[in-house]
């Protein structure tokens, strides 16, 4: 029976010191501020924000350059050609050539040991409403921030919300270091468990389990 209690006693310490509550230390911990920037289709300034999604690449000389090309037929090219930066396309769904302001949806790969490009010009609304997300399709992150809590402890990557007929940028604004608010919980259980696990061990040992 005591070697039962001891061995029970020794799991629920070391559940307690490695469970998420407690494992990641009563340290600091880091908060992101979220901001939503409104994205006006009509206006040119505003749908930059949309560079920030991560289906969107704002190109470079050399991506623009193929991805024009691209739009009149698809470009092959041997894949050891083949630059970091075009080769990026790949995983990519949109490239916007800023220069002139367009879009290009964009269709890279590689094909029989050949880097294939192909692109079609798009709208700017194309682009949001392809990419957009319904709030309550959102991770439950995105759903506070839209309802009016912008700080968390949990990073999530630009995202574009439609909502009310109109598109939402949510994106990190701001990080900083902030007291664990869970300092203290998190010190009385690695208190409490490492105690429950150094009982167990002097059980064992004294009675010579």
């Amino acid at each position: 029976m005591r070697s039962f209690r001891a061995l029970f006693a020794f799991l629920i310490g070391f559940a307690l010191l490695i469970q998420p509550v407690v494992g990641n230390g009563p340290g600091s911990d880091t908060q992101y501020t979220y901001e939503i920037t409104p994205v006006n289709i009509s206006d040119t300034e505003s749908v930059e924000s949309m560079y920030h999604l991560s289906a969107v690449v704002y190109g470079t000389d050399s991506q623009v350059g193929m991805t024009r090309a691209a739009a009149s037929t698809t470009v092959s090219r041997p894949k050891e050609t083949i630059s970091p930066a075009l080769s990026g396309l790949i995983d990519v769904q949109f490239l916007v050539d800023d220069t002139k302001d367009q879009y290009y949806r964009v269709d890279a790969r590689i094909v029989d040991d050949e880097f294939r490009l192909g692109a079609t010009p798009v709208s700017a609304r194309t682009v949001a409403e392809e990419l957009a997300v319904a709030p309550d399709t959102t991770p439950t992150t995105i759903r506070e921030i839209l309802n009016g809590e912008p700080a968390h402890f949990y990073r999530i990557s630009p995202t574009l919300v439609a909502k009310d007929d109109r598109f939402l940028l949510v994106e990190p604004a701001n990080t900083e270091c902030v007291a664990d608010p869970l300092a203290v919980p998190k010190l009385i259980s690695y208190a409490f468990g490492a105690a429950l696990m150094v009982w167990s061990i002097g059980v064992k040992a004294y009675f010579g389990q």
